[in-house]
Parts: structure tokens; C-alpha cells; sequence
């Protein structure tokens, strides 16, 4: 059993509870952040019209994935091994689901894993534990300040400086963790912002089969796309955890301000998700 992998007590689950989310959430959102957002875009020079973001309280709604991609074959054990060395989860399945489905879609690219932003490690775990029991050769880089989110911008009217702060001292909790798991040679953690820990990573000159950004904010959202989108390797992925979310307009306009020169648009991956081939 592994549902109480899935620590979703800030997610309306039920349908009593999603209701209530959406009569509390729709509102602000459609009266004050979406028009606020769209003349965010217009300002940053992209198209004032993005139907996608009237769609994204929806998708929240639906909770559903939107990719057909099976599951790797070892991804039940891998959350079994996950559940007994104490790892949890703060998304719903669903995003868990699709994401491993894209990584194993990827696999077989020539590249590392990176994650920018994660919170408390565990999709990192994940992707590191599938890796070990797929016989991948991938190191997976763990990035985040690991003291909460850094002070948002004007681009990000719905977050608070502190949010997704773990416990204090929770990378030693990871290495913990990693050492139980037997990954603790493929992880590496990068505490700090990132415009502090992508200096050094860039001095390696790794390739990325698989990015995952989850920074919730305008500013680490962009910087994140900068460095790692560009060093994906070719037929590899990057998916974006916060590009539908009502929460996180501010990393959607940084999404779409990288991508705009290459005409490129993220398709839906689960939920508030979404994703690229490269």
C-alpha cells in the first residue's frame, strides 16, 4: 500500500473539498490575477491573449493526466523503497505518475537528470531510485535553498517569501534518505539559489536528458529555463510542474518569455504540469 505516499493535505482531494477551493480560488483568479497577468504579458511583449491560463482552474479541478506514456515497470518498487526509507510526497499521483512516465520516455538519452526546486527531494529520490533499478547511468542534481522560496517579484502576486520551507537541516534528512536507498552516489544536492549553484555546474559542462523546474516564481523559473533548457541533450525533456497552476502565473510568464523565440509552447503533462521534447 502506498497511497499515504502522497502527502496532499494543502490539495483538495474530494469533491466537497475542490468546490470549496474553487469558489475561494476562481474569483481572485479571474478577477484580479488573470487580468493583472495579462497585462504582465503585454508589457513583456508577448501575446496579451493566452487562452491556456482561462483553462488552468480546470485542469485543477480534473486533477487528470494528459499524456499516454506507460509507467516505468519498476516504479511500484521504486515507491515501496520510497515509503520504507520515509520519503513523501507533496503532489498529487497524478503529477507523480506523469512525470516518471516522461522520464522513462527519455531514458535512453545521454544525460543527467536536474531538478530546479525540490522543496523537500522527493521526486528527486524517485528519479534516482528508478534510475538505479533501470540500470541508468544518470546522476540527478537536486537544487533549491532548502530555507523556503526567496522574496517574489511583481510578476508573483499570489506567493510569500518562506513558502515551501522544509524542516531546518533537511538536506542531512536526504542524505539520510539517499543512503537507505542506495542512490547516495547518483544524487547530488545544491543548496542555495540557483543563480549561486549554476556557476559551478555550468564549469562541468554536463548535458541534461531530463529537466525538472519547479521554482513557483518568475525569477528561479527563468533562470532555470536559461541554464538547463539550452543543455538538454537532443530528444530529451524538460517538464514544467508550475506552468498551470492558479498560484503561479509569475513562472508561467517566465516559461513563455524564454520559449517565445522559439515559438515553442509547453503541452499539458497532469494537472497545473506541463512539458517539451527538445
Amino acid at each position: 500500500m502506498t497511497d499515504d505516499l502522497f502527502d496532499t493535505a494543502h490539495y483538495a482531494a474530494g469533491l466537497r473539498e475542490r468546490l470549496r477551493r474553487g469558489f475561494e480560488l476562481g474569483p481572485r483568479y479571474y478577477l484580479l490575477d488573470l487580468p493583472r497577468y495579462v497585462r504582465q504579458r503585454r508589457a513583456l511583449g508577448l501575446p496579451a491573449l493566452d487562452l491556456g491560463a482561462f483553462w488552468s482552474p480546470i485542469r485543477s479541478f480534473q486533477n487528470r493526466r494528459y499524456v499516454d506514456l506507460p509507467l516505468p515497470p519498476p516504479f511500484d518498487r521504486a515507491l515501496a523503497e520510497l515509503r520504507c526509507a520515509g520519503v513523501r510526497f507533496d503532489n498529487r499521483r497524478s503529477r507523480i505518475e506523469a512525470l516518471a512516465s516522461l522520464w522513462w520516455d527519455v531514458r535512453a538519452v545521454a544525460g543527467d537528470v536536474i531538478e530546479c526546486g525540490a522543496y523537500r527531494g522527493a521526486t528527486s529520490l524517485l528519479l534516482a531510485v528508478l534510475g538505479k533499478l533501470a540500470g541508468a547511468r544518470q546522476r540527478v542534481l537536486m537544487l533549491d535553498t532548502f530555507e523556503g522560496m526567496p522574496s517574489p517579484s511583481s510578476y508573483d502576486a499570489a506567493r510569500k517569501p518562506g513558502e515551501f520551507a522544509p524542516p531546518p537541516g533537511w538536506p542531512d534528512a536526504i542524505r539520510r534518505q539517499a543512503e537507505r536507498l542506495g542512490v547516495a552516489d547518483r544524487v547530488e544536492i545544491h543548496q542555495g539559489l540557483f543563480s549561486a549553484s549554476f556557476p559551478a555546474i555550468a564549469a562541468r559542462g554536463l548535458a541534461f536528458a531530463f529537466v525538472h523546474i519547479d521554482a513557483n516564481i518568475y525569477s528561479g523559473t527563468l533562470e532555470a529555463c536559461q541554464f538547463a533548457i539550452p543543455r538538454i541533450a537532443p530528444g530529451g525533456a524538460v517538464a514544467f510542474d508550475d506552468y498551470n497552476g492558479l498560484m503561479d502565473l509569475g513562472a508561467r510568464l517566465a516559461i513563455d518569455s524564454y520559449l517565445a523565440e522559439q515559438r515553442w509552447r509547453p503541452r499539458p503533462l497532469a494537472e497545473c504540469s506541463a512539458y517539451l521534447r527538445v
